[in-house]
């Protein structure tokens, strides 16, 4: 936990020293155990962040807090704790911080510790000793450290011995991915100028692609005026790590939403479990206008908040297709399962698109001529499946060759499929254009087209009018918002097996194509619920990217869109 703590100076009225601090306790004191060196103070003060401040406990001394002389009390916010001479109160810190305290000396010091500092009457000058106690802190703090790097075979040696090494003054190892991109060798790629912390136009150069949290174009963007990326990301800082994972990132905020403009559109979190978390929301789509004319928009709803369906215009049965005794696999004779359509993309949280050429078409195929059965329409463009339809059949009716040809052929039976006409009374044209038809009729009408397709019908005469296939768009992110890695929650090769993936996805009970078989919040509490002693622990990132990719760019709400490194930094202006 990190502690920030305010000493004010007393040369001005609004002039104070920050410092930061580390650890599970922030402890004050005069001896060399303290965190905090407070002159003066007989004993050691105690600092435990709680809910409503701090639980503060000394030890050896006692403190006044409201007019009572106490040893241990709650700290909240606006009170203020007076422990000799120095008045203690606590202040909301900064995000990062755990705890913020201000520490003011309202009396001088006693004087028998003044008397214990005046050395006018002891046996060594002040400019002797003082001589000596600056070349002894050049030899332990500077000259012994150095042979670790003037001789290295040295420096190890003196970090497993109790003498004085390179880490009192070394900012110590970079994150392995800033030490492999040649960082390490030019200090001022990040410090650019001398004693200013890293600005933000520092990490923005490099990473030019990072959006914020959210868009500021929606939230207010003061809200984020003083958070820098080095808020979160500290380098130099192992054994943490540089890309923060606690919970605290993210409750902060999302535990009380009231400050936000969306509060009504958004639900308090404060853990992963059934009563702190709310049920997750699906992105649907649905088309825009009759038959998806108008495109189509995505609709965030909450699971359980109504009976959803999935609005793709498509016709399809999972229960059909993983049965064996009703379809099998044409190159293999097994029955299908979730891997011989679906097929994980490199990132492990996303599929394939489904397509009718590389996933239907071996089963389905969309020929239209029993006497030459090799030809088939067009997918996905009815003008020119019409248009093919007529310029075949108007051929073969038209060539005196083919159409004798046509008569003398035996057509291959197809269960289901009409019987193309052999033979026409009439004109080639006619006949061409009434075998089209009556082929049309059977593809949009009957049991071709509309096996997999809505269709409708428009009412109009001319053949390439007279039907109209609603588009088909398949939801491929249910979860925009999250991620889920897919490979880390199979147990056995999930290509393998289709009873893996109907672990979450019931699968083989769907028989419409209307069916969400996307899990909800209970699905993941049965392994990762904090609420219950054992259990997978999960956190807040561990499914939410920080960097929202539908957020504003980085550079672009700081106002370094067209500066480069080292630009001024221009946030919060």
């Amino acid at each position: 936990m990190y502690f920030l703590v305010r000493k004010k100076t007393g040369r001005g009225s609004g002039e104070a020293l920050e410092a930061e601090y580390q650890g599970t306790e922030l402890t004050l004191g005069s001896d060399d155990s303290a965190m905090v060196q407070m002159p003066g103070l007989a004993g050691v003060l105690q600092f435990k962040p709680s809910s409503a401040g701090a639980q503060v406990s000394a030890s050896k001394l006692e403190f006044e807090l409201e007019g009572k002389s106490q040893r241990k009390a709650e700290l909240a916010l606006g009170q203020t704790l007076s422990v000799a001479g120095y008045e203690l109160s606590l202040f909301k810190p900064p995000a990062g911080f755990v705890l913020g305290l201000q520490v003011h000396r309202s009396a001088p010091l006693k004087a028998s510790f003044a008397t214990a500092l005046d050395l006018s009457e002891s046996a060594w000058s002040v400019r002797r000793l003082s001589w000596i106690l600056a070349l002894l802190i050049l030899s332990l703090g500077l000259i012994i450290p150095l042979t670790g790097v003037v001789k290295p075979e040295l420096a190890q040696t003196l970090r497993t011995h109790p003498l004085p090494d390179d880490s009192l003054w070394s900012t110590g190892p970079l994150d392995a991915a800033h030490d492999t991109s040649g960082i390490a060798k030019d200090c001022q790629a990040c410090h650019s100028k001398p004693f200013v912390m890293v600005e933000d136009a520092a990490c923005l150069d490099c990473h030019r692609p990072i959006t914020e949290h959210v868009d500021v174009a929606v939230h207010p963007a003061e809200a984020f005026v003083g958070e820098r990326c080095a808020s979160c990301h500290r380098e130099h800082n192992e054994p943490q790590r540089l890309v923060r994972s606690d919970n605290k990132l993210c409750v902060d905020c999302h535990a009380d939403n009231a400050q936000w403009p969306e509060a009504k559109q958004m639900e308090a979190v404060t853990a992963f479990s059934a009563d702190q978390h709310p049920d997750f929301k699906l992105s649907l789509l649905s088309p825009k206008g009759k038959g998806a004319a108008h495109g189509w928009e995505v609709e965030r709803v909450r699971r359980g908040s109504a009976e959803l369906e999935e609005r793709s215009n498509l016709k399809f049965s999972h229960e059909v297709h993983l049965d064996h005794d009703k379809v099998q696999s044409e190159s293999t004779g097994e029955a299908l399962n979730c891997a011989s359509c679906h097929s994980l993309k490199d990132d492990r949280q996303h599929f394939e698109p489904i397509s009718m050429d590389k996933h239907c078409r071996s089963c389905h195929s969309l020929s239209f001529d029993m006497y030459e059965p090799e030809l088939e329409l067009p997918h996905g463009d009815l003008r020119a499946a019409i248009v093919a339809m007529e310029s075949h059949f108007i051929r073969e009716f038209t060539d005196p060759a083919l159409r004798q040809e046509r008569s003398e052929k035996k057509p291959r039976r197809v269960p289901g499929k009409r019987e193309a006409a052999a033979s026409c009374e009439g004109s080639g044209l006619d006949c061409g254009r009434a075998e089209a038809l009556k082929e049309a009729e059977y593809q949009f009408a009957q049991t071709g087209c509309i096996t997999c397709h809505e269709v409708l019908e428009t009412g109009l005469q001319d053949i390439s009018d007279r039907w109209y296939v609603q588009p088909i768009r398949i939801s491929g992110d249910w979860y925009p918002k999250s991620r889920f890695d897919h490979k880390s929650h199979l147990s056995i090769a999930w290509s393998e097996s289709s009873e893996v993936c109907e672990a979450c996805h019931d699968a083989s009970q769907s028989k419409l194509a209307t069916d969400i078989l996307i899990p909800g919040q209970d699905n993941c509490l049965e392994c990762h619920d904090q609420g219950r002693a054992v259990s997978t622990d999960v956190g807040c990132v561990s499914c939410h990217a920080f960097h929202q990719r539908d957020s504003s760019l980085s550079i672009e709400a700081r106002g370094l869109l067209d500066k480069q490194h080292p630009a001024a930094n221009k946030q919060g202006e």
